[in-house]
């Protein structure tokens, strides 16, 4: 089974048991090759929506829920993952955690992103920039770019085209060789930042 295919059967399984779970829908290319461009001794904090994800470390999507720490896959908090993954990489590991448009627009990327710069932890922030159309419940949640956000903190920023595996992989191998933090913009169709 292809990797999509295992990610696409990971997150209907999580959906049967999950009525109220959001699906993955266009993300698998960004957790697809988030999971490609990391190690298997890197952290990986996914949110409830990329939790599918987990199938490929070779966890059962719904283990992945509570987290497991074999398999270095943090739990899919909502609000705060962003700070645990910045204590993950603290001490010379590597982490990703995912984050949308909200979590990118609320305090939490503001205080994880100072804190892994302050520490010089190699946390890899991965947005998947939604385009936000008539149909959102909210317009835009930010001022300024994603890429002038992460300047303004001294942390490096690169954007890909999220719906290429292999480019989100890409970014990831090379934000791994990085000294410090790194906030991957991933976007996806229509999207454009401001």
């Amino acid at each position: 089974m292809s990797e999509h295919a295992a990610l696409t059967a990971a997150d209907a399984a999580l959906c049967a048991v999950e009525p109220a779970r959001a699906p993955l829908g266009d993300l698998g290319p960004v957790v697809q090759g988030a999971i490609e461009g990391l190690s298997p001794t890197d952290w990986w904090f996914p949110g409830p929506r990329e939790a599918a994800g987990a199938t490929l470390r070779g966890i059962e999507p719904q283990r992945a829920r509570r987290g497991s720490r074999p398999y270095k896959v943090g739990p899919p908090t909502a609000s705060h993952r962003a700070l645990l993954a910045v204590g993950a990489a603290d001490g010379g590991g590597v982490s990703l955690v995912h984050l949308g448009v909200a979590s990118a627009a609320d305090g939490h990327l503001a205080e994880a992103l100072s804190l892994a710069v302050l520490r010089g932890t190699r946390t890899i922030f991965l947005v998947a920039e939604h385009p936000l159309d008539g149909a959102a419940p909210l317009g835009p949640q930010r001022a300024g770019s994603l890429a002038a956000f992460a300047a303004a903190y001294g942390a490096a920023s690169a954007t890909v085209d999220g719906r290429d595996a292999d480019a989100v992989a890409t970014a990831v191998r090379k934000a791994r060789e990085s000294s410090g933090p790194t906030l991957i913009i991933a976007r996806l169709a229509g999207s454009e930042s401001p």
